[in-house]
């Protein structure tokens, strides 16, 4: 079966070291207990390895456990790691996913909508937005100017073409864009914004939110702090991604008004 895993930075995962090209293996495989885990949608790897401390890799599982979840998170005796997917991959393969299991759209201005718990969204036209407003339920598009948004926690955004931006809302709901003037926004708490085409905008203003942007973009980012059991908003700032004071492609927190690279796993 042909799945995608997330890695922490340093390819390891549950105390397991694996490399690119090599083949794993288990005495068993039992869902969200034993064996090796990956899901069929790459969008799903992102609530378990999130954007800032990840790395996210194509896999063939064999001997794969029958069990199901809501996701797509299955589970096998073996693994083979294949490649390593770029955002912009795990974007279009999503939307193929999608597309192959349930009603997705391909024409100009075609948009998709849902509004229940893992139901995805996904476009692939020019101009066709895709939306959605269920935990867990992914929006995705590949076309210009066709954006992504989604409102539930874990629910992930992610465009690739030019000017298509990606919003999300939910905890833990990260936002990736790959194509020019394409702005990535995250308002949840610890979730994350990703860009990497010129003059693209990365927004992060949840609590303990992280943002990176490619060399040309911005970053947006909020600061909280705790004051009588309650949160309050302490900053918001902004910096170009000069690749001197801010640098090109790095995750970056707001802490005490200044710009902090945010440590691998801080809030995995």
């Amino acid at each position: 079966m042909k799945a995608y895993k997330g890695f922490n930075t340093d390819m390891t995962c549950r105390g397991y070291q694996f490399e690119e090209g090599k083949t794993y293996e288990e005495e068993k495989a039992s869902l969200c207990n034993r064996g090796f885990h990956a899901c069929e949608d790459p969008l799903d790897c992102l609530s378990y390895y999130p954007l800032n401390s990840s790395l996210y890799h194509a896999v063939e599982l064999m001997d794969v456990d029958s069990k199901r979840e809501q996701d797509s998170k299955v589970c096998a005796r073996r693994i083979k790691i294949g490649a390593r997917l770029s955002i912009k991959d795990i974007v279009q393969i999503s939307v193929k996913y999608v597309k192959s299991h349930i009603s997705a759209t391909t024409g100009y201005k075609a948009h998709a909508a849902t509004t229940g718990d893992w139901a995805h969204a996904a476009t692939t036209g020019d101009w066709a937005h895709a939306a959605t407003t269920g935990n867990e339920a992914h929006a995705a598009t590949t076309g210009d100017s066709a954006h992504a948004a989604t409102t539930g926690n874990w629910a992930h955004a992610a465009t690739t073409g030019y000017k298509a931006h990606a919003a999300t809302t939910g905890y833990k709901a990260h936002a990736a864009t790959t194509g020019n003037w394409a702005h990535a926004a995250t308002t949840g708490n610890e979730a994350h914004a990703a860009t990497t085409g010129n003059e693209a905008i990365a927004i992060a203003v949840g609590m303990e939110s992280c943002a990176k942007a490619s060399q040309g973009g911005w970053i947006v980012l909020a600061e909280w702090e705790e004051k009588n059991d309650k949160y309050t908003l302490a900053g918001v700032k902004s910096a170009p991604v000069d690749g001197i004071t801010i640098k090109a492609d790095t995750w970056y927190m707001l802490k005490n008004g200044e710009f902090v690279e945010a440590e691998d796993n801080e809030y995995e």
